[in-house]
């Protein structure tokens, strides 16, 4: 590769950016602020990074002749994670392969405001030849703390001039009663902390006011980490195949997550010198990674993370780039894959300490499943959410411009909408649930996953069997025609689609009936069921429940509680209790290992018939 520069244009967004010739698209595509999502961790075997070259198509690699058809290369069509682009072009990167729809809200619990990050503010006695105590003994002194309480050399290094540039008048930073900083003059307004969700497929971020509790700003992001494969398995893969590879992966979610900083902190009008804290959760795998913690022993038999207590960590150590002197907690995991996420929804949801008997499910990249109360608490993961987020469906999407979200019968006719009110360019997992319940109720699936031939059709819905088309693995319904959609083809839901959504939906109920079965309870002991993550706020309760993913309850009895692990890592942030419960919920809830369990692999095969329980 020369050292010749080219000019890309990507539309529909017009943003045009000089790179070195021979450059990979997707990093091309990164330096323009354009993310390319990659779920099979640039294998080029999903399909899902597909773009189209208006002008300056490259030739098309053998990966991309396995992966698209002739028609498709033909037309400009190549993946963005094979391309290198060798001269100047016009790149189309549609809806569907960037952007996402990032769920932040979650449903709020009221708890005792108790920060671990307090400021106070004191005149210092000023030295004299009668008073010639050191000034560190002196601010102690003056904080009421003994000379023997620990304290940060970089503080301690800043301590006499802050103290005097500010005749004498001192802000000290605690943690937990220890200062951890001075600051020169009343700095006690300002006082901040954050909170992150790691997910393995997004980010999200809070910035809350220490003194008050009250949150101040939202942002969230795409985990750049999944460049090397939207599961866990690929990215531990990658720490054990790639030398570097672990270091590589830390940096990529600290520089986002400093971003993330660098975007709260604009938009409440602060310095993210002011942050002192951050608290974090996310899965076992993101917790490791995060950390710079190697994850190897978690994709190897019996699953065992390096930690899982709690972890107090300086944010020097991991680059976080909050004040100097910031501290993380990242909060307590479970097991190898029920992380500190599954904590912080139970923490949110209070079901640790209810009398009620609550069945909280979070569906992601993982199904992740608690059952209990105050009483006893059950935990299990399941390898669920791929179908969900578009993996392995033929036109599935995460849920970004262009998705269709949600379909439904309207006397007999098919309806659907899409995400933004755009023009369908394929499917995410709530209408993909939808879409599959409705031909359920049609008569057009079977209860054992089958898409039924044409003249099959109940009468009742004859006017749909033109939708009903052969393709190359058998039958497939065509969903949205292609003059409505924006991809030069329908949408369609595919024989394999199916079979794809049984898998998924099985395991989680599966999952679910184990837990219950354990705990020696039925779905009418079940008082509430929380549904917690993005696919759990969008998804129709009716269409869960008619598929057989959830079990068969009121309606009245589901609740959709939002990002409750970003809720959860919020009242950590401002709580010391909540840390505590915290810390007591990882301790006493039973981990259940599905593929040791005798009667996992029955329920699984029961669960993937359609059909309410």
């Amino acid at each position: 590769m020369d050292n010749a520069t080219i000019t890309v244009e990507f539309l529909p967004s017009g943003k045009t950016v000089k790179a070195v010739k021979g450059s990979a698209l997707l990093d091309i595509a990164e330096s323009a602020g354009i993310h390319i999502g990659i779920p099979c961790g640039g294998k080029g075997r999903c399909g899902k990074c597909k773009v189209v070259f208006e002008e300056g198509a490259p030739d098309s690699t053998p990966t991309e002749e396995d992966t698209l058809t002739e028609a498709d290369i033909a037309q400009g069509y190549r993946l963005g994670c094979q391309t290198h682009v060798g001269a100047d072009a016009v790149v189309y990167v549609p809806d569907g392969v960037q952007g996402a729809k990032i769920l932040t809200i979650g449903t709020a619990r009221v708890i005792p405001f108790k920060p671990a990050i307090t400021k106070r503010f004191v005149k210092i006695p000023e030295p004299t030849v009668h008073d010639q105590r050191s000034d560190l003994t002196r601010v102690l002194t003056a904080f009421e703390l003994s000379e023997r309480v620990a304290c940060d050399l970089a503080a301690a290094q800043k301590l006499s001039k802050e103290m005097r540039e500010d005749g004498y008048g001192l802000t000290g930073v605690f943690s937990g009663g220890v200062p951890i900083a001075f600051e020169g003059g009343d700095t006690t307004s300002d006082c901040y902390g954050v909170a992150f969700d790691i997910g393995t497929t997004t980010i999200a971020a809070y910035l809350l006011d220490l003194n008050t509790g009250k949150q101040q700003s939202v942002a969230a992001s795409v985990n750049p980490q999944n460049r090397v494969g939207d599961d866990v398995i690929s990215r531990i893969n990658h720490t054990m195949q790639e030398s570097g590879g672990l270091a590589e992966l830390q940096s990529l979610v600290i520089a986002e997550m400093n971003r993330l900083v660098e975007t709260l902190c604009h938009g409440a009008e602060i310095s993210a010198d002011s942050v002192y804290e951050a608290a974090v959760a996310g899965n076992t795998c993101m917790m490791h990674l995060f950390m710079g913690i190697n994850p190897i022993h978690l994709a190897q038999a019996p699953y065992v993370p390096a930690v899982s207590a709690a972890m107090y960590i300086s944010a020097r150590d991991v680059g976080l780039k909050i004040s100097e002197f910031g501290r993380i907690h990242a909060l307590p995991c479970i097991a190898g894959y029920v992380g500190a996420d599954t904590v912080a929804v139970i923490l949110a949801t209070d079901m640790y300490e209810d009398d009620r008997l609550t069945l909280a499910v979070d569906i992601g990249t993982n199904g992740e499943i608690a059952l209990g109360s105050q009483k006893r608490m059950l935990a299990c993961s399941t390898a669920a959410g791929p179908a969900f987020e578009g993996a392995h469906i033929k036109h599935g999407m995460r849920a970004a411009s262009g998705a269709i979200d949600a379909v439904w019968f309207d006397e007999c006719e098919l309806k659907y909408t899409t995400i933004g009110g755009a023009e369908p360019v394929g499917i995410c997992g709530s209408g993909l649930l939808d879409a599959i319940s409705c031909l359920i109720n049609a008569g057009i699936i079977e209860s054992s996953g089958r898409i039924v031939d044409s003249e099959e059709i109940p009468e009742e819905y004859s006017h749909l069997r033109s939708k009903l088309v052969l393709g190359e693995r058998g039958n497939e319904f065509i969903l949205a025609e292609k003059e409505y959609t924006s991809i030069s083809e329908p949408v369609v839901i595919t024989q394999r689609d199916v079979r794809e959504i049984q898998l998924a939906k099985g395991a989680i109920a599966a999952g679910i009936q184990t837990l219950m079965d354990n705990m020696g309870v039925t779905a009418d002991d079940l008082d509430r069921v929380v549904l917690a993550g993005a696919f759990g706020n969008y998804v129709r309760k009716e269409s869960a429940i008619n598929v057989g993913m959830l079990p068969n309850v009121p309606i009245s009895k589901l609740h959709s509680v939002g990002n409750a692990a970003g809720e959860g890592a919020k009242l950590a942030l401002i709580s010391t209790d909540a840390r505590g419960d915290a810390d007591c919920i990882a301790d006493r809830i039973e981990y259940v290992e599905l593929t040791t369990d005798p009667g996992f692999q029955d329920r699984f095969a029961e669960a993937l018939m359609f059909g309410e329980d």
